[in-house]
């Protein structure tokens, strides 16, 4: 080799990355990761709605079941007679879980499974604080409107053949209670949100600022804040979407 070609070969021997050439792969890389990062909590937060909308639409199917066998009676938010003790609440009623989870009532007990089951609640409170939480004040709340202040000697319940148009009214939303109230519409908290049990009715907007709502004809809808305005100003707590007309 001559010296002429030594020189030729050296020529083309690339010196290694510059301290800018690394600065700029390395802010690539941070730049796609945060890309995965981000698309990968929009997935999981499309899967968690997903999954919700299934569940509460399953509560409603089953609340249709429960109907059927009872002369148009939902199942009670309480067991109650009059003003004396609660028995249990909608969510523990056998009937209406043996609609819900394909067993008998006879089965459930026998089992010990008198519970709405972890997979048919809320993907993102189960998964926030499956260990702690409250089983299902967290996920869903019923629809209490008109059946709270009763002083009937009977279960309190809606009845599909006295309402007027079930695919307008609720029977289920996203919550922080086993109920839903009027009073307590706008209590969730946008800027701290959470989802531990409380006992004030409260609708949860925890699905990209929205709630998730299943009407008694078993469609689901999502209502933000703005959206329940809009019923305040066509009568409120009187507006079909509260109180069925009956």
């Amino acid at each position: 080799m001559n010296h002429h070609d030594s020189q030729k070969t050296f020529s083309h021997i690339r010196p290694g990355f510059t301290l800018t050439e690394l600065l700029v792969v390395l802010l690539i890389i941070a730049i796609l990761a945060a890309l995965s990062l981000f698309g990968m909590k929009r997935m999981r937060s499309m899967a968690d709605k997903a999954g919700s909308v299934r569940n509460i639409s399953q509560l409603q199917i089953a609340n249709m079941s429960y109907a059927a066998d009872h002369n148009g009676d939902f199942v009670p938010l309480k067991d109650q007679q009059g003003n004396g003790p609660v028995t249990s609440r909608w969510f523990l009623n056998l009937e209406y879980l043996a609609n819900l989870t394909g067993m008998s009532p006879a089965e459930l007990e026998r089992k010990k499974s008198t519970a709405i089951p972890l997979e048919m609640l809320d993907p993102k409170v189960v998964r926030a604080r499956m260990p702690f939480y409250d089983r299902v004040y967290t996920s869903y709340g019923m629809n209490d409107t008109a059946l709270m202040a009763t002083t009937e000697n009977a279960p309190r319940s809606h009845n599909l053949n006295k309402m007027s148009e079930p695919s307008r009214s609720m029977a289920f939303a996203t919550a922080t209670d086993y109920r839903v109230t009027y009073n307590s519409r706008y209590s969730w908290d946008f800027k701290n949100p959470k989802d531990e049990k409380t006992s004030n009715g409260e609708i949860a907007y925890r699905h990209g600022n929205k709630a998730l709502v299943v009407y008694f004809d078993g469609h689901v809808g999502e209502m933000d804040k703005g959206d329940f305005q809009e019923i305040d100003k066509s009568g409120g707590i009187n507006n079909i979407f509260w109180k069925p007309k009956q």
